[in-house]
């Protein structure tokens, strides 16, 4: 649990905060710079926590069964619920960009699929069983699972 002090900030103090924040944020363009941004700023059970969340909110809009995300990501259910009713009202940005995650997704999904029926074809060489079965059972897990 992240401790908070009671004394309230006023609202011109927390967006100069909220500016300062983003402008920190904008400077780290690649995957390393962001990592050691988080890893700068945020303890270890911050960033599970961040990541966790984000996590939820990414497979919910992928339309993944909420016990599934719960036994997937090692929370309650009570947590999905809880962000689950948070996206139902809420048209936000990062839900915006999720999506235009999950197309981008949907697209590589489609072409990995493509490739696999022409490329694996059991029966023709030995190990083509093999290659069949473990790309089947990661089809299943990502309709399951979502990742």
């Amino acid at each position: 649990m992240v401790n908070i002090s009671n004394r309230q900030l006023s609202e011109e103090l927390l967006n100069k905060i909220n500016k300062l924040f983003f402008e920190i944020f904008k400077k780290f363009e690649t995957n390393h710079s962001f990592s050691t941004l988080m890893n700068d700023f945020f303890t270890p059970k911050e960033r599970i926590l961040f990541a966790k969340r984000i996590t939820i909110i990414y497979l919910l809009i992928k339309k993944i069964e909420q016990r599934n995300i719960a036994d997937f990501m090692k929370v309650s259910t009570s947590t999905v619920c809880k962000y689950s009713l948070l996206l139902e009202n809420k048209n936000s940005e990062m839900v915006e960009i999720i999506k235009s995650i999950i197309k981008k997704e949907k697209t590589f999904d489609f072409i990995d699929d493509l490739l696999a029926d022409f490329l694996i074809r059991p029966g023709l060489k030995i190990g083509h069983w093999d290659l069949y079965w473990q790309h089947k059972r990661k089809k299943e897990r990502k309709q399951i699972y979502g990742m």
